[in-house]
């Protein structure tokens, strides 16, 4: 992929390297002295306690034209300097992608009004580095505990891009990645966290993080500014993100106190958060203000961080050394296990590893899936039809993940699995979602499934009973004797029709078969691109099979039959058909859609895929 990196500061520095190293045609641009710097030497990277320098020759850019043909740009920078360069962006109409990764707190406006949505994405790069001269100092990057690198598009979806975009960045070593649906959000109370009593109260202290920790007044009034600004977000709409920085809210001033002591002491906040608050002192005021302006708009109590922001202003005179004349407060749920809990998190936080709790991407063997939601809550698992991908549950996924552990996953062949071409069975590919089951502590699960996944749920409920609380039929039709003999010998002529159809024609045309909106149809053709054509004759040929062998009888687990107003006749009367014979089962029409009813009126589907679940609860 042909990569521009803009911004060569540290964090720009290092993912330039990186992804040149992973074999990606990349270039980085610099002006003035740090051209010079990267023309004389080169990239140069130095990791903190790791002897020995890394040096990459990347090939370097002093400008960004109107011409320039790039596959992505990475933005690395803060807010304030990313919104000075939107017309030089704008100029450009050939990058389909601009990944703004850097701190921002007034979200995307500004960016989508000069670009487009379509060309935003939004991302947070790890972890923390400072200039030396020529050199880019930053932390250690642990190969056995890689940094988690957050992105997500504007609109709080995941689309064929988002993942490409996720790929591309894992690439580098050292690195995984977040595909988060709250990237906004995230991005807010990530500045809350840091701009409104860490950083005002380590400007108190002249800067010096030793001096900080012997400070006891701005440690509680840091941690007493934090709450007031969760708060104050919290007021303001903005859902906690990752959720469990709602917990900081609750944990005793003490607790919190000795965390920040204890931050104190490490190297990695000593370059991370001393080293950018001495570099960066316009983007932590910037990010201020626009947090501040957040907060105005509440009736939150802002005391603390009343008493911290005149300390953003270089010439105000430090607060007094050493000074511990304010009392601290053991308000609130002063438990052990909360305590140590939100410790754990505010260390993770500020070392920059984020806990995956929305819908995050993982793979476990050969598979690519989606996880997120509460651990505890029923698990609902979504598997796609044929030659689609998990993108089909997109909007299920964003539902339903604040009250069900949902999971979906791409089928082998199709999607992130695309490069399995052989014909991949029920038998298997039933084995490998257990297996992601087990991986995830799911015992039992809801089973909803489109098209060729309701088929594959049912083979694994015949075959693995214990594994499945429900099923859920969108498009679908049963695999108990779910057509005759004289049906499946044509369609064993579907493999030879598909390899004889010109491949842009073969997306096309299936679009339009499987979906009835132009954003489905749309999703349909591409996806089953990037599925391909060898791999959806495959498919076929061993989809055909299966069928043909069946199961024995019904599944006996509660279920719902979902079809679109528009699905064809004979699978809605097949549907119906079915739905009689089951022993314990519903029945429901979902409007103005078809073959793909999820995608094509979400809305209406998730009311009805909603109520089913709620009645086995």
């Amino acid at each position: 992929m042909k990569i521009l990196v803009f911004g060569a500061g540290p964090l720009g520095s290092l993912k330039a390297a990186r992804l040149h190293e992973a074999g990606h045609d990349v270039t980085i641009l610099a002006r003035g002295q740090r051209l010079v710097d990267l023309q004389e030497h080169g990239i140069v990277i130095r990791e903190e306690g790791v002897d020995g320098e890394e040096v990459a020759h990347v090939p370097v850019a002093e400008s960004f034209e109107p011409d320039d043909d790039y596959d992505l740009v990475l933005v690395v920078m803060g807010e304030h300097q990313a919104v000075q360069i939107l017309d030089t962006l704008a100029d450009n109409e050939h990058v389909p992608t601009f990944l703004f990764l850097g701190n921002n707190v007034n979200g995307t406006d500004e960016m989508v009004q000069a670009l487009g949505k379509e060309r935003v994405m939004l991302g947070f790069p790890y972890p923390g580095g400072k200039r030396d001269g020529h050199v880019m100092r930053v932390l250690p990057i642990n190969e056995d505990e890689k940094y988690t690198i957050p992105i997500g598009e504007v609109d709080d979806t995941i689309r064929p891009r988002t993942r490409q975009v996720a790929a591309v960045l894992e690439d580098m070593r050292g690195y995984e990645v977040e595909i988060r649906t709250d990237m906004d959000e995230w991005l807010k109370y990530h500045v809350a966290l840091l701009m409104s009593g860490l950083v005002p109260a380590l400007y108190a202290a002249d800067i010096s993080m030793k001096r900080l920790g012997e400070t006891r007044d701005l440690q509680v009034l840091s941690v007493r500014a934090t709450k007031e600004a969760l708060r104050g977000l919290r007021s303001a709409g903005y859902a906690p993100s990752p959720p469990v920085v709602r917990v900081f809210e609750y944990v005793p001033e003490p607790i919190c106190v000795w965390a920040i002591g204890r931050l104190m002491r490490k190297e990695y906040a000593k370059i991370s958060v001393e080293g950018h608050a001495r570099d960066g002192r316009d983007e932590m005021r910037y990010l201020f203000d626009g947090l501040r302006s957040i907060l105005d708009e509440t009736d939150v109590e802002t005391e603390a961080i009343d008493q911290l922001a005149p300390y953003y202003e270089p010439e105000i005179p430090p607060y007094p050394e050493g000074k511990r004349e304010l009392p601290m407060q053991w308000g609130g749920l002063a438990g052990p296990v909360i305590g140590i809990g939100a410790l754990a998190f505010v260390l993770r936080q500020l070392r920059s590893k984020s806990r995956r709790d929305s819908a995050t991407e993982r793979r476990f063997g050969k598979v690519c899936y989606e996880v997120g939601g509460p651990e505890e809550a029923t698990a609902v698992v979504f598997t796609h039809g044929f030659a689609l991908d998990r993108e089909t549950w997109r909007e299920q996924v964003s539902t339903l993940s604040e009250s069900y552990r949902v999971l979906s996953w791409d089928l082998p062949g199709c999607g992130n699995a695309a490069e399995v071409s052989d014909p991949v069975r029920f038998e298997v590919a039933a084995r490998e979602l257990l297996d992601v089951l087990d991986e995830e502590g799911v015992d039992k699960a809801v089973l909803v499934g489109q098209s060729m996944g309701s088929l594959l749920n049912q083979y694994v409920a015949y075959h693995h009973p214990e594994r499945v609380r429900a099923l859920v039929h969108v498009g679908g039709f049963p695999l108990h004797e779910g057509f005759s003999e004289r049906t499946i010998k044509l369609m064993r002529w579907h493999p030879i029709v598909l390899k004889a159809i010109p491949e842009q024609l073969l997306y096309d045309v299936f679009g339009r078969l499987v979906a009835r909106t132009p954003d489905a149809r749309q999703y349909v053709s591409e996806v089953s691109a990037r599925t391909g054509k060898e791999n959806m004759v495959s498919l076929e040929r061993g989809f055909i099979e299966d069928i043909e062998e069946g199961i024995p009888e019904l599944t006996d687990v509660p279920q719902l039959v979902v079809v679109g107003e528009h699905e064809y006749f004979p699978l809605r009367k097949k549907a119906k058909e079915w739905d009689e014979r089951l022993p314990d089962s519903g029945y429901a029409t979902v409007p103005e859609a078809g073959h793909i009813a999820n995608h094509d009126s979400p809305t209406a589907f998730n009311e009805v895929l909603s109520s089913f679940l709620e009645t086995l609860d």
